[in-house]
């Protein structure tokens, strides 16, 4: 229901013009042709193909001059209308109106009865971009561009959903208390590997160009039985398709500089993107030089018109120094080179009008050496070497059958082989406050290495049923293995599932979800930096959701929904107490094991939302509790944020767009530290040990953060020219992120005093770019 938050900023209404500069007739063309020629020019209409198909035809000239009305004008004689819904005016049917080619049946087609297909019944999706797959909303790629998030990166906006927590430091995202690396991205069918950039510090951007995808599909929770192996979500994304036979965008920003072409000729596709970032020259070389680069192609052919073939290639390099410490004698980096190399081949049969299906064979090579050194001799000295290299070579076939408008049948199996290779190695040498830590020893090093190798398989299969003309019920059942956890011959799991809507009058809608998920530990996530060389079981998450949306009129939406999500089987992982942002965390004295036998996160989310003209604005708020349950008691996630609030709005002109967006929440639990007297040395001064006190027992101070975003086009003899300006943080606020303890001298006594400090996350943050589309 959020498409808002990416369909924002949308062109004043734009009308086909005759060459001596009237209004071009409508009456004759395709209502599709003229719906997508509002949406290239930015209205977000969105549609069915299955209820607007070619043959629909506009009858009759429209009286209206706004978009928005023209096409509900045109619609109106076919038994269709608009409802407005996250900002985003989607095609459906005039509830109890028969359409004109429907004229001689004596049956009504109410909105629940709209094809199977077409129907989403997850209680936690949330569409946000543009068209995925046949009989899918399609919604304007473009609106991307117009969020004032950094980097325009999409995985970013995903977290300006309800349910999300994020720091505005990382991409990565948390989705209802669930661990980041809980959730799935998938492009084109296949499951993307590691897509980040930095990824040793932060992974501050996705390796995903957001104008090289034509959609996004989000599921917080609730996810359907096809898609496994997670615990918390999944984004769904496809490629670009153009419209054009050849369509080049040419940008550069602070963030990078990008290139992108896409096209079609005959039964050929085709995109290719490739971007530089640019940090590596805005950024000072005292701190570092993080150069980074992605390139994403896709070329598609129409077989027959029944069997496409696609040839896909993602692939992202990074070589990033980070430096914390410049003074010689406190010197701090990091450096950091990885290679990301992502194949893989889509076979799409339409075999009958019933039955389809979809092949997907990939392949992937990954490599990561991570090196560094802390050079503080009243701390840390510390090196670090780290090498880590993942192949993985995956099988999925997915299959659908819809026997009727009232029936649709999925099922599939996927098998995939991986291998890995770790050769990890660390010393360090423990000085002053950190050599205080109770139990710490005066040095420590570790040096491991680990082959492990060994296949996971999977099979599914749900159904969905029209049970009535206004409920929709799916159940599906999934098994999940895995041959290469330690001790274990293979680990299997079950996962039941359960879906149902129920339209409750004409603009209500009741969502319930009910499904068991399971995560199995990645072959490229073992915990060698802390010393772990086993894989540990899957863990198990169960999701209870109900969700209930209704419309207010025709262009304000409400939608609120309950959550709960049991998580059991929770494997050990290591956090630091208070410093998440540390160079190399494996070394630090607040470095400790969490070894949770379970897990909860409940909360309600509301949201609603305005679009209608040239304005739109949107807002939700969340309330949450996440816990862990720890030696008997429940201790905060360090994620957890009890009350959280997103919010937006702009304003489109024909040449201007200018768009607010502001994120606030409860800040995040913390841990104190205090000194306690041990005893004296031999000189009878009193000794202190430092000892951490309850495990996030405090919380940082409130995050909130206003980001802006103001853009001017302007059309040149070829193409179209922008231009923006972009500011995160715009107010500055010094938002708290972690906490810095250690000794300083009074200047009074010259004695040293214990003192707590505070780090922050970003500051005010500027961006300007341009982009030249032609």
């Amino acid at each position: 229901m959020l498409r808002t938050l990416l369909a924002m900023i949308c062109v004043l209404p734009v009308a086909g013009l005759a060459a001596d500069g009237e209004e071009a007739p409508l009456t004759g063309r395709p209502v599709a042709e003229v719906i997508d020629e509002y949406r290239d020019a930015g209205v977000p209409f969105a549609y069915s193909t299955n209820l607007v198909s070619g043959d629909l035809l506009v009858t009759g000239e429209p009286q209206s001059s706004d978009p928005v009305d023209i096409v509900r004008e045109i619609l109106r004689p076919h038994g269709l209308t608009l409802r407005s819904e996250a900002g985003v005016h989607l095609v459906v049917r005039i509830p109890g109106q028969r359409s004109a080619e429907d004229q001689t049946s004596t049956e009504t087609q109410p909105l629940a009865e709209a094809e199977i297909e077409a129907i989403v019944i997850s209680a936690s999706r949330y569409e946000i971009l543009s068209e995925l797959a046949a009989s899918r909303f399609v919604i304007d790629q473009r609106t991307i561009q117009n969020m004032p998030d950094i980097g325009q990166d999409p995985m970013r906006v995903v977290q300006r959903l309800p349910g999300a927590a994020a720091s505005g430091a990382s991409a990565k995202t948390h989705f209802r208390g669930g661990e980041h690396d809980e959730i799935g991205i998938m492009l084109n069918g296949h499951g993307l590997f590691d897509p980040f950039h930095i990824r040793d510090y932060q992974s501050v951007f996705s390796a995903i160009d957001s104008r090289a995808i034509e959609g996004v599909e989000v599921f917080t929770g609730g996810f359907p039985v096809r898609f496994g192996d997670l615990m918390s979500g999944l984004v769904l994304m496809e490629s670009l398709e153009s419209v054009e036979p050849r369509h080049t965008e040419v940008g550069i920003s602070v963030f990078n500089t990008s290139f992108l072409t896409a096209g079609n000729e005959d039964d050929r596709n085709w995109v290719v993107s490739a971007r530089r970032g640019n940090l590596d020259l805005v950024i000072n070389s005292e701190y570092g030089s993080p150069s980074y680069y992605d390139v994403f192609g896709e070329f598609s052919v129409d077989l027959t018109s029944d069997v496409t073939l696609s040839f896909n290639a993602l692939i992202a390099d990074d070589s990033v120094e980070v430096i914390l410490e410049t003074d010689p004698a406190e010197l701090e980096w990091v450096r950091s080179r990885t290679r990301n190399a992502q194949l893989w081949m889509q076979l799409d049969n339409r075999w009958s009008d019933e039955l389809s299906s979809k092949l997907v064979l990939s392949g992937i090579i990954f490599d990561n050496r991570r090196k560094g050194s802390l050079g503080d001799a009243e701390k840390i000295v510390a090196t670090v070497l780290d090498d880590r290299e993942v192949e993985q070579f995956s099988f999925r076939q997915d299959w659908m059958f819809n026997s009727s408008e009232s029936h649709l049948m999925q099922w599939g199996i996927e098998a995939m082989y991986s291998r890995a290779h770790y050769d990890y190695a660390n010393s360090a040498e423990y000085f002053g406050l950190p050599a205080m830590y109770e139990d710490q020893p005066e040095s420590s090093s570790r040096a491991a290495t680990a082959d492990p190798r060994g296949s996971s398989y999977s099979l599914y299969f749900s159904d969905r049923w029209r049970v009535s003309d206004k409920t929709v019920l799916e159940w599906g059942l999934r098994w999940d293995d895995q041959t290469y956890i330690d001790g274990i011959s293979s680990d299997s799991q079950l996962s039941p599932r359960f879906n149902l809507m129920r339209t409750v009058g004409d603009k209500t809608e009741l969502r319930l979800s009910w499904g068991r998920y399971h995560q199995s530990q990645g072959i490229h996530t073992l915990q060698i930096e802390d010393g772990i060389t086993n894989f540990w079981p899957a863990q198990r998450a169960d999701h209870a959701i109900v969700g209930l949306r209704h419309l207010f009129g025709d262009d304000i939406a409400l939608r609120v929904e309950l959550f709960e999500k049991q998580m059991h089987q929770v494997r050990p992982r290591f956090e630091n107490l208070f410093d998440p942002l540390s160079l190399i965390p494996e070394v630090q004295p607040d470095r400790v094991r969490l070894d949770p036998t379970s897990a909860r996160s409940q909360g309600l989310e509301i949201t609603v939302d305005r679009s209608n003209g040239p304005y739109t604005w949107w807002a939700s708020y969340t309330l949450s509790e996440v816990t862990d349950r720890i030696d008997g008691r429940n201790e905060y996630r360090s994620w957890h944020q009890r009350h959280a609030f997103q919010g937006g709005m702009s304003w489109s002109g024909d040449k201007w767009d200018v768009a607010l967006a502001a994120s606030v929440h409860s800040g995040w639990p913390t841990t104190e530290l205090y000194l306690v007297e041990d005893g004296v040395d031999e000189d009878g001064e009193p000794e202190f040990v430092a000892i951490p006190g309850p495990r996030n027992d405090s919380r940082l101070g409130t995050f909130a953060s206003l980001d802006f975003r103001i853009s001017r086009t302007w059309q040149l003899q070829r193409g179209t020219f922008m231009a923006f300006l972009e500011i995160s943080n715009l107010t500055n606020r010094r938002n708290e992120c972690c906490l810095d303890w250690d000794f300083e001298e009074d200047e009074a006594t010259g004695e040293d005093v214990f003192e707590r400090g505070v780090d922050y996350w970003m500051p005010l943050l500027p961006a300007i770019g341009v982009l030249w589309e032609f």
